[in-house]
């Protein structure tokens, strides 16, 4: 077994406990609120037109939810992709739920090979999505697909994870973090700032990341840099 599909069958198996155990916008997760940075970039788009938006490695709708709420006067779409079923399965449930079905769009499909139509978005989010690609080409050609399929003065916003490691409260011992790319953040904002060199750069930010987890019978801290690059396609 590779090491990435090691780490990759770890978070996959992570996260459908999570989705499964608990509730979008209920307090105590991750999935308490959306993003604000995902919400603030939204609102510098023109929305008085229908916004096309894509949501990558979208979840539960933490983002895609709030998003079509606001898009409910002037219309648009988000279209939304996540790797588990699980995930897609509640997304639509919650959709319905919160009254956007109408505006969601959900499909199962891997990032790292999901097809975006040129031209096409105003905006694309890859919010805790881009570490899960399996190598720096990967990771590259995702952007790329990405850019490629911005509209003129559309938007993306990239959060991920960078430089984790794991300490076991019990032991002392640190290791490094089981996630697919484990990027440096200066490498991850270097390949950034090669691939939108015609874009105009929004936001390009790092903040330490503590999050303490139960890991089987292991107390875990996570430990890393996160990361915020956003970018306005310029003509």
């Amino acid at each position: 077994m590779t090491k990435f599909i090691k780490h990759r069958e770890k978070e996959m198996s992570y996260h459908e406990r999570f989705y499964n155990d608990a509730t979008l916008f209920e307090p105590g997760t991750w999935l308490y609120k959306p993003v604000e940075a995902v919400l603030d970039l939204f609102q510098e788009l023109d929305l008085h037109k229908e916004i096309r938006v894509l949501d990558l490695g979208c979840g539960v709708g933490r983002n895609s939810i709030p998003i079509a709420q606001r898009m409910q006067e002037a219309g648009g779409t988000v279209v939304c992709v996540d790797l588990l079923p699980v995930a897609i399965d509640k997304l639509r449930n919650y959709a319905k739920e919160y009254n956007v079905n109408n505006f969601i769009h959900a499909e199962v499909a891997d990032a790292e090979f999901y097809e975006i139509k040129p031209d096409y978005f105003d905006y694309i989010i890859a919010c805790s999505c881009l570490e899960h690609v399996s190598d720096i080409t990967a990771f590259r050609s995702v952007i790329q697909r990405m850019i490629d399929g911005t509209r003129i003065e559309g938007v993306h916003c990239i959060q991920m994870s960078t430089e984790v490691t794991e300490f076991d409260i019990e032991t002392g011992e640190e290791a490094e973090g089981e996630i697919e790319l484990n990027l440096k953040a200066d490498e991850a904002f270097q390949i950034l700032s090669e691939l939108y060199i015609d874009w105009e750069i929004i936001i390009q930010r790092k903040l330490p990341q503590r999050i303490y987890e139960q890991k089987g019978d292991r107390e875990i801290e996570f430990k890393g840099q996160w990361i915020t690059f956003s970018a306005r396609k310029k003509v």
